[in-house]
């Protein structure tokens, strides 16, 4: 095994993806979700060519994630799903105690859900989304949902023992049966054709699959099992870790507070209309504390296979059947990119302007929240959008404290091995207090036409 720890490196890296391959652990993943043989055997063929299935697909996607009309249509289902689900708690008056993880997490995964699979959404049944863990939109389970009981093993935490170990339909009934139930709600809505009420990053997928690449429905639902991990895996744990940074710093609640403040604009008749799509040019600490919640809170390993020997330019060789990991824990801490409070939270770190006082010329290849290269993540800014949206309108709208008067750090360590942030051990409980019940809200989203430039692709490269 080999693990980068130079951020120099990457560049020279990411240039070889043919042979320095995420694609042959992304065609690994078929098995797991149960894919038929045939779909595994098409997922690892031509793997290094761009025409091969697993190195094309990510590309295929990657229009209906850019800034456009189909980026703006999921985006905008998103951010109607979470002012529909903040408005009832804001208008209400009284404050509630409530889990910040819990609540949050639930919130974003309906948001995503409803926004990717669109009206047909199989995560609107709990039992389903409890075969997953994630909190559906309506609590209706099925008769097949029935068939778990007591607290079964979901498939997303148990991913990495399907994985790793033989015979783990055997050694893992549980598990098993929690993947076969979340598989068979996949196949139903591909049968039903949901796909064509649903996003734009669904229906390239199923284009690719199916009319490019020939597989079957039943293959197809089970590869939007496997992209549920990349839908749903990471966006919540990250904005749980936004929302704890804005709300346990008194500083950092003040500074985006009062800018966000700007941004909303009241009408004659008192009703405050705010527009999330404005938020990349009109809130730059905001989105500054959100790429440095990125920055200090992301540890995807980043793995890749080595699919033939490597020759670096500085003699390295990488030997073929090799992993190689550029974990963005060691990037991310990097004092040379960084500087020497590279260990410290700093919520002002990518929003000051060149010749301002603590600016830092910063190398963004070494961000790799969102990977980077053949494999940057074609969902990012989707996600962005998801995260500062709903960190937006909590600010906005909710004082938010938690019970007991301190704020405490939970840990982490119980986190699914495949998440790319930390989930907290144990929840926080806080009280939710509407800032003014009486104010009517209008919340949109009018669109972008540009990248927010997070990551080194999205920019020139340093700032």
């Amino acid at each position: 095994m080999y693990v980068v720890n130079s951020p120099g490196l990457v560049p020279e890296l990411q240039k070889q993806w043919r042979a320095i391959s995420f694609a042959a652990i992304a065609a690994d993943a078929g098995s797991v979700v149960g894919m038929s043989k045939e779909a595994v055997r098409i997922m690892h063929k031509d793997m290094m060519s761009e025409h091969g299935f697993s190195v094309s697909w990510p590309r295929f996607i990657a229009p209906s994630m850019a800034p456009g009309k189909d980026l703006d249509m999921i985006s905008r289902r998103s951010v109607e799903v979470l002012s529909a689900q903040t408005e009832p708690l804001r208008a209400q008056g009284g404050s509630i105690t409530v889990g910040l993880w819990s609540w949050s997490r639930q919130l974003m995964e309906v948001a995503t859900t409803e926004a990717v699979w669109g009206p047909q959404n199989p995560y609107r049944d709990s039992g389903i989304a409890e075969a997953w863990r994630c909190v559906p939109l309506v609590q209706a389970p099925t008769q097949k949902a029935l068939l778990l009981t007591g607290q079964p093993r979901t498939f997303e935490k148990g991913f990495m023992s399907f994985s790793m170990f033989p015979f783990a339909t055997t050694l893992f009934p549980k598990l098993y049966q929690a993947r076969e139930l979340v598989a068979a709600a996949m196949i139903e809505y591909v049968r039903n054709r949901g796909f064509e009420t649903a996003s734009g990053l669904v229906r390239k997928r199923f284009e690719h699959h199916s009319k490019l690449f020939g597989l079957g429905p039943e293959d197809v639902a089970r590869g939007e099992l496997g992209n549920s991990f990349a839908v749903l895996g990471n966006t919540a744990p990250c904005t749980w870790w936004v929302l704890f940074h804005i709300f346990s710093d008194a500083q950092v609640l003040r500074d985006v507070r009062r800018e966000l403040a700007v941004a909303v604009r009241e009408d004659e008749n008192g009703t405050c209309h705010f527009d999330v799509a404005g938020l990349q040019n009109s809130c730059p600490v905001l989105l500054s504390t959100f790429q440095e919640t990125l920055r200090y809170r992301a540890v995807n390993p980043g793995p890749r296979v080595i699919l033939e020997d490597v020759l670096l330019k500085d003699g390295t060789l990488l030997k073929k059947g090799s992993m190689l990991m550029i974990p963005a824990t060691v990037q991310h801490s990097d004092t040379t990119v960084w500087g020497e409070d590279a260990g410290e939270f700093d919520h002002l770190r990518f929003s000051r302007k060149p010749g301002a006082a603590g600016h830092k010329k910063v190398n963004r290849v070494a961000l790799r929240a969102f990977g980077g290269g053949h494999i940057l993540c074609p969902g990012r800014h989707f996600a962005s959008n998801e995260i500062l949206a709903f960190a937006a309108l909590v600010v906005l709208q909710f004082d938010l404290a938690p019970v007991g008067g301190q704020w405490v750090e939970p840990t982490s360590e119980n986190s699914p091995p495949q998440s790319g942030f930390p989930v907290p051990d144990e929840d926080i409980q806080v009280e939710l207090h509407p800032r003014d019940p009486s104010k009517k809200w209008v919340v949109t989203f009018s669109g972008v036409d540009q990248a927010l430039g997070i990551v080194s692709e999205d920019t020139n490269g340093d700032e």
